[in-house]
């Protein structure tokens, strides 16, 4: 055993020879009722359920489960590339018994697998255990202790405190004590203390497989309560493992990830292992490519908040240490599809959500760009200056979109701190004055002492109900609030309805100008005369507006399914405006949808009109929704009983508005637009019922004319696309010279970065292939020589490029296998790649 490959079938088919049932990854997204992480941290935590002894779970299961520890407090990310070890995303191996065999079984499993299957050296395991804690009042695991002396002298079975050997995944929730296996790498990883053991902090003793023996529940208050079975859980981490094996310094040298290192040091200015700061380089963007590749084939898009804000800060931490290899973005996006050919064979996902990958981490790419152009320049004076102060951080976040974590980590390197707490502050007062600055502006006039008015306008649009509180405002208004009300009051995206209150013995009507909320409660404001406390009145909202409001409503609804059946998981609700005339739906993506994207949004949700599903809603509490998986809205606050729409077979979404009965109702849907409404942020506007109605049948109207326009339109669009040519490589001279397949050409109007893409095409259909091509662009020229690795110390791309820039009144540099140049002078292009051609002969001749 020795690969990766290897490693991962050898586990599982091991375990199940001892009678474990083998189950696949799960989503690192964890299901809607566990909300204690944003990622899955540990193979178990998708078999909660079944540790806490909820459902009836096999005897035996073994999986390799994907983990992401970034965000909340499991958070690896920072640690990326500081050691040889930390990842944010891994791969866990795991087997674990509920209620069969416990400490026992676990250690024996454990010690047979690496010794006899992974073929490690006994005499250089470790193994630690839970030395106990008052707090919980546990005493230290004897039984641990004596498992493991079976295979161990006591000598390298060693007690550490809970931060070490207590597992949780959370701050509540199953855990237990847990034992842990170090493998002793040898003098030249370790920090030459005395005292060195396993538990130090340097790379000499590596953990790489934890059994926890899951026996409790942790409760809020820190007490522990016993499960109704004692289980075993445990994890050893692939690639620690594959470390072992294949006797890596790191885990960007294993095998699953070497092809990762190579893309990059074809591209960088520094060579793997050139200098410590080179080296974590390597290994943030080679762990952080993985990453982000993952969790945007789970669903994730980069924002400013929960996943997709993990998202955002790997994405450009990676593009922050490519920078300082020489990889200037993008570059992540074609990096991220080296690790789906590495692993898309395990996990389809990569290959099925391809394109989405690339696109979603390309864009961000770009956006972090122009967010580094803007702030770095800015940065910097703030640095010659002696200090970085909390308003500073602030001014770049707020106005320049510098994140905090770069702000803080390029102040660190350059021996300068910020007062994280004060600039917390500022981010926090900033926060209050948006909160303030979005609520209704209404100056309430009416007393808080007044009773709560009832609202039943889910049921009822004309009721008959009196004032139980009024405030005259002059100007012809007043605010009053009923004792029942039909009115909805803003909120949740849906606008206030609009209608009037009648006073039916004089017949005098007040116009209703706002309902707002006031938390479950609501004050009115209307315009009119002749109205009081005590007054009994008649309050009608009228058909003609509500009902193309509930048709908006249930439609942003079936949009916003529509949207994540179509784009993916990534798609979140971004905000809403849900009024009589027409809907606006914000949604989080990174481009423009297609038209063909658009038409199959329309089809899908007039599909579910057409079919006339029931709408029904209803209220549950908060555990019983998510259970069901009801979308809800993240950072918003719910209570512990939330009201869920539901439409048939379709969607589930937490949700207070007012909606038509059944699908049938919303009548046609049309999208009247689709654009940008900010970094990452989409806007769908679109019209349903009557509104629809009129605009289909205006545009039937007008079909004729259009159509000839439209074919006109098509003729030209045609004979452009036919006009389009693709930039081509003019061969200069193609030979085998000594071997080698020598391939000299030139371009026209291209980039540096094309020219270097059509090298890198070319030297793959010709391996073992040299490849110089010249290009120009704007007055400029660009060569590049990109030769294939086993021609190392045969011909060097550098001298070979000095000498053709040369010839154009330029210089160059790079490596011995790929070189880039640039020049002032067009019109010795030629020459220069003359000059090329006679060294590449005098080198392979």
């Amino acid at each position: 055993m020795r690969t990766t490959a290897e490693l991962r079938e050898g586990f599982l088919s091991f375990f199940e020879e001892k009678g474990h049932v083998r189950r696949p990854s799960a989503s690192v997204i964890p299901p809607a009722d566990d909300p204690t992480t944003l990622f899955i941290v540990a193979g178990m935590q998708p078999m909660k359920r079944w540790f806490l002894g909820l459902d009836g779970p096999p005897r035996r299961v073994t999986t390799v489960q994907k983990v992401v520890r970034a965000g909340g407090k499991q958070n690896d990310l920072d640690d990326v590339g500081l050691t040889n070890r930390h990842l944010c995303f891994y791969e866990m191996l795991g087997n674990f018994s509920f209620g069969d065999y416990f400490k026992d079984g676990a250690v024996e499993y454990a010690w047979e697998f690496v010794t006899e299957r992974m073929k490690l050296e006994p005499e250089r395991l470790w193994a630690t255990i839970f030395a106990g804690d008052p707090e919980l009042g546990l005493g230290e695991d004897e039984v641990a202790a004596k498992a493991w002396a079976t295979y161990l002298p006591r000598e390298r079975i060693l007690g550490l405190p809970r931060s070490e050997n207590f597992w949780q995944a959370a701050d509540t929730g199953p855990c237990g004590p847990c034992s842990e296996l170090y493998y002793d790498r040898g003098e030249k990883y370790g920090c030459g203390r005395p005292d060195c053991a396993p538990g130090c902090e340097c790379e000499r003793y590596l953990e790489f497989w934890n059994l926890v023996f899951m026996e409790f529940e942790l409760a809020d208050d820190g007490t522990l309560t016993p499960l109704p079975q004692q289980n075993i859980d445990t994890g050893m981490g692939f690639e620690r493992a594959a470390m072992l094996l294949q006797d890596a310094d790191s885990f960007a040298e294993i095998d699953i990830l070497q092809p990762l290192l190579d893309w990059i040091r074809e591209r960088a200015n520094a060579d793997y292992g050139a200098s410590d700061e080179v080296t974590k380089a390597y290994r943030v963007v080679v762990e952080h490519a993985r990453t982000a590749a993952f969790l945007v084939a789970e669903g994730v898009a980069p924002s400013n908040e929960g996943r997709g804000y993990v998202l955002r800060r790997v994405i450009r931490r990676a593009v922050q240490f490519g920078r300082r290899i020489g990889l200037e973005p993008p570059f992540l996006y074609e990096l991220a599809d080296v690790v789906r050919v590495q692993m898309g064979s395990v996990y389809p996902e990569l290959e099925e959500r391809r394109s989405e990958v690339a696109d979603l981490i390309r864009a961000e790419e770009e956006r972090f760009r122009e967010t580094l152009a803007r702030g770095e320049k800015l940065f910097e004076e703030m640095v010659a200056k002696g200090e970085i102060t909390p308003e500073d951080a602030f001014r770049l976040h707020d106005t320049y979109g510098f994140p905090w974590e770069l702000t803080k980590e390029l102040a660190a390197e350059r021996g300068l701190e910020v007062n994280e707490e004060e600039f917390t502050r500022l981010m926090e007062e900033q926060r209050e004055r948006s909160r303030q600055g979005s609520a209704f502006d209404v100056d309430v006039k009416i007393s808080g002492s007044a009773p709560r008015t009832q609202f039943v306008g889910y049921e009822r649009t004309d009721v008959l109900t009196a004032i139980l509180a009024y405030a005259d405002l002059g100007d012809g208004t007043f605010q009053a609030k009923l004792e029942q009300s039909p009115f909805y009051p803003e909120g949740g995206g849906q606008v206030s309805d609009a209608g009037y209150i009648e006073n039916e013995e004089t017949g005098v009507r007040a116009d209703l100008i706002k309902a707002t909320r006031l938390d479950d409660d609501q004050v009115l404001t209307f315009s009119g005369e002749g109205f009081g406390e005590g007054m009994r009145v008649r309050a009608v909202v009228p058909w003609s507006v509500r009902f193309p409001t509930m048709a908006n409503h249930t439609a942003t609804h079936l949009l916003h399914k529509a949207l994540r059946d179509l784009l993916g998981e990534h798609v979140k609700q971004a905000g809403s405006a849900v009024r009589p005339d027409k809907l606006r739906f914000d949604f989080t993506h990174p481009q423009a949808l297609t038209t063909e994207e658009r038409e199959r949004v329309e089809h899908a949700i007039n599909e579910i009109v057409f079919q006339n599903r029931p709408v029904r809603t209803f209220v549950t509490p908060i555990e019983e929704a998510r259970n069901l998986g009801a979308m809800m809205l993240f950072g918003e606050k719910y209570g512990e009983e939330v009201r869920v729409v539901e439409i048939d077979g379709y969607s589930r979404e937490l949700c207070g508005g007012t909606h038509v009965r059944s699908t049938a109702e919303i009548g046609p849907f049309v999208i009247l637009s689709e654009g940008s409404v900010g970094s990452g942020a989409r806007r769908i506007e679109a019209v349903t019922s009557g509104e629809a109605f009129a605009l289909l049948h205006e545009r039937s109207r007008e079909a004729e004319q259009l159509r000839a326009e439209l074919v006109e339109t098509r003729k030209q669009a045609k004979g452009q696309t036919a006009k389009a040519e693709r930039t081509e490589v003019a061969p200069r001279s193609e030979e085998e010279i000594g071997g080698v397949n020598v391939y000299v050409g030139r371009m026209s109007d291209v980039t540096m970065d094309v020219l270097l893409a059509e090298s890198d095409r070319i030297k793959q259909e010709r391996q073992p292939a040299a490849v110089v091509l010249g290009g120009s662009e704007d007055g400029r020229v660009h060569l590049v020589a990109n030769f294939d690795r086993s021609l190392e110390g045969k011909v060097d791309a550098v001298e070979v490029i000095k000498a053709a820039a040369a010839e154009v009144g330029g210089g160059g540099g790079g490596r011995a296998t790929m070189a880039r140049a640039g020049g002032k002078d067009p019109a010795k292009l030629d020459a220069a790649l003359e000059r090329a051609e006679e060294a590449l002969r005098a080198a392979l001749a």
